[in-house]
This record gives C-alpha cells, sequence and structure tokens, in this order.
C-alpha cells in the first residue's frame, strides 16, 4: 500500500515524537527533489516544531544536507556500481536511495543493516511495490567492492559533486585546477558570518556576549566589523546581540560590497533588489544613519523583510518599495538624483553553492542564460538614476564571468560616461592581494572565493559616472 507524501505540521510532530529521524529527512527530500521547495525552509519548518518539544534535528540536518550537496557524486555512483539509474526511478524509490547511499558512503560508521532495513520501511508506507527494488539496489551496492565506493578516483567533478553546468563553468574562467579547488571549498560550507555595528559593540564584547547565550564565536576571515559562528546558530536571533545590539547575518563578501560602495553621510542612495536589507542597513550603519536611502525589492513579503530589519536596528532613514529594478528610471524625475546606486543582481548563485545545496540541483544552463538579460537591463536602469559623478555598484553572489565581468565590460562600452575607479584602498587591510588580484582592483573590479578568502564566491565592482556628464 503507498502513502502521499506529505509534509504537515502533523506528520513532522509525530516523527520526530517517534525518534524517527530517516523518514523525516525522506519527507524533506521529497521535497526539495521532487515538490521544488529550498531546503532551509522544509528544515526550518521541522525546526519550530522540534525546539518546542525540547529536541533537535542535528542528524536530519547532517542527512538532508549532506545528501542534497553530494546528490550528483551519489547518482554516478549508483548507476556505475548498480547499474541503475536515480533519474529513471520512481520519486520514493530515487530519493530513498540517494539519502541511503548518502549514509552508506559519508555517514560515519552507520551499519549498513541500519540504512537498508530503515530504507525498505520507508518504501513500504510510501510506495510498497518499490520496497523490494529498494532493497535490491542498496544490498548490491553494499556488496560492491570498496575501491568501487573510492571517489578520489573518478573525475574532478564528480569528486566535488558538481554536474557539468557548473563545473564547465568554473573550468572555463578558471582552468582545471582551480576548478577543483573551488569546487573542494564548496564542500566545506562557510561559516556563518554575523556583522555588529561598532557604534553600539565591539567585537570582542559581541563575541562574549554570544558565548553568554551558548554561541562559539571568533574573528571573521577579513572584515573587522564581523565575526564567525563556531557551530549552529538555531535560536541566535534571540540572543541579546541581535535584540539588544542590532547584530545582523550577512556574508563577509556582501559586507565587502557595501564598503566599497562607500557611503556618505548625506548622501542620497538607491539599493536595488534589496531583501532581506543586509547591504541597505549596512550603509545606513555606515553613515550613522545620516543619509537617505530608498531600498527595492520586486517581492512584496521581502520587503516586508526589509522593513523589519530597519526597524529592529532603529534605522529610520530608509525608505522602502516594491519595485522592479528593471524599470526604475520609468520615473523621470528620479532620473539622475542619486549619488549612489547598488546593484547585487539576481544571479545563478555559484558562490553560494558552499551553504545552499540546493543550487547544485536546480541551476540549468538555460536558467543562467535567462538571467544575463535581466542582470544587463537592471544595470542598464539602474545607471540612469546615478548623478553625474556618482557611484555605481555591480555585484552578484556566483563565480561566473559571463554575469561578473563580462556583464560590466558590455555595459561600459556601451555606456563611455562610465569609468571603473580602483578600489584597493576600500579593501580591509587583512585581505589577501596577490598579483592577479591587485591587477583586478585596478579595474575597480573584485572576485572573492571560498577556498582563498573563507567566504562566499561574489563579484563587485565600482563604477563612476563622469562629473560633466549631459547624457
Amino acid at each position: 500500500m503507498s502513502t502521499e507524501v506529505r509534509y504537515k505540521k502533523k506528520d513532522i510532530t509525530n516523527l520526530i515524537e517517534s525518534g524517527n529521524e530517516r523518514e523525516l529527512c525522506f519527507l524533506m527530500l521529497y521535497q526539495v527533489y521532487e515538490e521544488g521547495a529550498f531546503s532551509n525552509l522544509v528544515i526550518k519548518k521541522a525546526d519550530k516544531i522540534a525546539s518546542s518539544m525540547g529536541k533537535n534535528l542535528n542528524f536530519v540536518r547532517a542527512m538532508l544536507y549532506g545528501t542534497l550537496t553530494y546528490s550528483f557524486a551519489i547518482d554516478f555512483l549508483v548507476r556505475h556500481i548498480t547499474k541503475e539509474a536515480p533519474e529513471e526511478m520512481d520519486p520514493v524509490s530515487r530519493t530513498i536511495v540517494r539519502m541511503s547511499v548518502w549514509q552508506l558512503q559519508f555517514g560515519n560508521d552507520i551499519p549498513d543493516y541500519a540504512v537498508c532495513d530503515s530504507a525498505v520501511e520507508i518504501a513500504k508506507k510510501y510506495n510498497g511495490k518499490a520496497s523490494g527494488f529498494v532493497n535490491a539496489v542498496l544490498r548490491k551496492y553494499c556488496k560492491a567492492p570498496e575501491a568501487k565506493k573510492y571517489l578520489d578516483q573518478y573525475k574532478p567533478g564528480i569528486r566535488v559533486s558538481l554536474k557539468p553546468e557548473i563545473y564547465g563553468v568554473l573550468k572555463k574562467d578558471f582552468g582545471k585546477q582551480r576548478a577543483f579547488e573551488i569546487g573542494q571549498a564548496f564542500l566545506d560550507p562557510i561559516k556563518t558570518k554575523v556583522r555588529f555595528d561598532p557604534a553600539k559593540i565591539s567585537q570582542d564584547e559581541l563575541i562574549e556576549s554570544l558565548a553568554k547565550d551558548g554561541f562559539g564565536a571568533v574573528h571573521g576571515s577579513f572584515m573587522p566589523n564581523c565575526v564567525a559562528i563556531d557551530g549552529g546558530v538555531r535560536g541566535i536571533e534571540q540572543t541579546d546581540a541581535f535584540t539588544k545590539y542590532g547584530a545582523f547575518i550577512q556574508g563577509e563578501a556582501a559586507m565587502l560590497a557595501s564598503v566599497i560602495a562607500d557611503p556618505k553621510e548625506g548622501d542620497k542612495i538607491l539599493d536595488c533588489c534589496a531583501a532581506p536589507g543586509g547591504k541597505t542597513t549596512h550603509m545606513a550603519e555606515l553613515c550613522g544613519g545620516n543619509c537617505e536611502i530608498t531600498s527595492l525589492d520586486i517581492n512584496e513579503s521581502r520587503t516586508e523583510l526589509i522593513k523589519e530589519n530597519c526597524a529592529r536596528l532603529g534605522l529610520d532613514c530608509v525608505t522602502v518599495k516594491c519595485q522592479d529594478a528593471s524599470k526604475i528610471a520609468k520615473d523621470k524625475d528620479a532620473r539622475k538624483s542619486y549619488d549612489l546606486v547598488l546593484c547585487d543582481v539576481p544571479c545563478s548563485g555559484l558562490g553560494l553553492i558552499g551553504k545552499k545545496p540546493d543550487i547544485r540541483q536546480k541551476i540549468t544552463y538555460d536558467d543562467i542564460e535567462a538571467l544575463i538579460s535581466v542582470q544587463a537591463e537592471i544595470l542598464e536602469q539602474a545607471a540612469k538614476m546615478v548623478c553625474p559623478g556618482g557611484t555605481l555598484v555591480y555585484c552578484t553572489c556566483t563565480l561566473n564571468s559571463d554575469e561578473n565581468g563580462e556583464q560590466v565590460d558590455a555595459f561600459l562600452e556601451k555606456h563611455k560616461n562610465f569609468h571603473t575607479v580602483p578600489i584597493k584602498a576600500y579593501l580591509p587591510s587583512s585581505l589577501e592581494i596577490d598579483e592577479a588580484r591587485e591587477e583586478e582592483l585596478s579595474e575597480g573590479r573584485i572576485t572573492l572565493f571560498p577556498d582563498t578568502d573563507g567566504c562566499e564566491g561574489f563579484f563587485i565592482c565600482r563604477m563612476e559616472r563622469d562629473k560633466k556628464d549631459k547624457e
């Protein structure tokens, strides 16, 4: 007998109460693989219920993110060892096999029998006809020689579990060796970073405050007004660090974008595609609140996040609007009126793979191609809002040159009234600068990497409009 694969509060509660962590993880993975859900949202839903029951979901979380991270490698191993293709399996079997092979391949000393028995029981419940098939595939996998399961003998893209659409981008832009190094870095998620306002609390005081609430924190990789959380962050937003001192979860590369933008007191600032408000609030803090920021996002629910964050941090210099950044120049009266315009455009998100494993599954070459025209239009529209002598900052959380340097080059070729400016002077002293980066900085750009910079992959470019521009 088969059962509908649901992810309702009642089902989650029952599984947590009974301690059936593998079935709970199966339901989560099914939502992500087959229903298009986002892993952070499905685990958040279960976390909330578990917290109310005084329980944690550490093993479930490890299995969820581990399976998603290694899905491409797992599918290869299953095909290679069992001669069965996951993409040809029914959805229930496919999900069970993937999570089971993660346990067998990457779990710490989990007994084979425990994995297989649990997998069969889950299959019986959700697709009874498939239980025998699931059992046969997993038994065959277990009996295979260990040499066949040794991942390091296979091609680099398989070893770092990146499908060709993604690994091909890295190879094209950075070469075989760097592509592999970056891919390896993505297997080790970047620590959660927390930004703070030094006008409210010092770095050491923040670390001490977080420690009192049970959170280990250390200095960030390169940003001075930042700490890195050593361990989980569930419940961190209820700490004094957040409620009293206005801390904000934000990646260091994203923090650097606001620093490179260099907002000044009295500036009129436009932040496009701004939700949830990390750069908006950071720029406001850098100006001591003495500026005028218009913060836009196309999604109304996400604009509410900007408002909430501004309210929490006590920032009243921000006006939030629900607006499509690709159409902002329709407001002719606002053209050429902003001292600073920042565009963190929609992108493929390849720089976030380390902390958002869903991207490994969901992004396609066609998706990336479709985004490039959107980025170009937002940059085109944003440029019209910059006043003569003003600043335009373009940034993405991807490592794809077509969305980064190539996008900027195409814009500058079309708009001779804009030019890049060297940005080395804006960088924190602890950020490493080699010869290649030195050249990039002289051209007004910087690309950040997970392996060398300890942050998400990110691209930032600072441009300025000619002071005497009459266009």
